[in-house]
């Protein structure tokens, strides 16, 4: 058995230290990068959300206006209708 010096010897105990104390951080290292990548697909999954809902909203607010247009569009032939009901009638045609 080889003796060292009591400064070797602290010297490889520091060591030792540091070695379990980088093991440490690479296993935090990796759990963090494990939790990342599950934040990155859950802000995947509600950007999609999002995104489905916006084209939801959208299809939603239009029914209101397309109704608007189809009841100016049947206003606008009954006016016309009777614009030129009342035209014909004046000219003798009815």
């Amino acid at each position: 058995m080889e003796q060292h010096c009591p400064e070797h010897s602290a010297h490889q105990r520091a060591i030792r230290e540091h070695d379990s104390q980088l093991d440490a951080h690479g296993e935090q290292l990796d759990k963090l990068n494990e939790t990342l990548a599950a934040l990155k697909e859950i802000e995947r999954q509600n950007q999609e959300r999002i995104d489905s809902m916006g084209t939801r909203l959208v299809a939603l607010e239009s029914v209101p206006a397309a109704r608007w247009q189809k009841a100016t569009d049947y206003v606008l032939v009954a006016v016309l209708g009777l614009v030129l009901g009342m035209m014909a009638s004046h000219i003798g045609l009815s």
